[in-house]
């Protein structure tokens, strides 16, 4: 499975890029999601800091809610995620795009898991699933999805645990064990 790391604060960026030597795992800006400008719905910022990285970067969201192809992102050479809060925003895909993104939060969409997985099977698309927390990455396995990404929070420790030294060696195993598909839907031990 592709797991995507979008920004984590930059020691840990740093750690992790010396630690993950995977070809399924993208660290940002490899996986770019400026998730703060996303949600601010400011897409001529996201797509400058885009391109900042750009011949870096190789799977990068779409912007939320942006049908047209204004900023000629269909250009770039990336794999594009759209994020889908609507059924109906199937219609308006991007032709570019070949991978649809299971929108996090049940607030943040109108369907159900099972319709969104049964619509994108059927008009083709690759499933991506955003911000996996750790219960859900057995789950997106088991239905087929092509990527997900995740955060520190994925890993279910708590912040304290997070800020410690030893936590980037244990996301580096994490990221690894997610993308060799060994996270199933049961419930998992803690390997530190």
């Amino acid at each position: 499975m592709i797991v995507g790391v979008g920004r984590v604060p930059q020691r840990l960026l740093e750690e992790l890029r010396a630690l993950v030597d995977h070809p399924s795992v993208f660290i940002y800006p490899e996986f770019f999601d400026d998730k703060r400008s996303l949600l601010a719905k400011r897409h001529a910022l996201y797509v400058e800091r885009l391109l900042r990285y750009r011949g870096r970067v190789v799977i990068a969201v779409w912007p939320d809610y942006l049908y047209e192809d204004r900023y000629g992102l269909c250009r770039l050479d990336v794999v594009w995620v759209f994020p889908i809060h609507s059924l109906g925003e199937f219609g308006k895909v991007p032709s570019c795009v070949d991978v649809v993104a299971l929108a996090p939060e049940k607030g943040d969409r109108d369907y159900t898991v099972a319709q969104f997985v049964e619509r994108a099977r059927e008009l083709g698309y690759a499933m991506w699933w955003f911000g996996a927390r750790r219960r859900e990455i057995g789950i997106a396995a088991s239905l087929g999805f092509w990527g997900l990404d995740v955060n520190t929070g994925s890993t279910g420790l708590s912040y304290r645990e997070i800020r410690s030294p030893w936590f980037p060696a244990y996301f580096a195993r994490f990221l690894k064990r997610v993308a060799d598909g060994e996270m199933g839907s049961g419930v998992l031990t803690r390997w530190i």
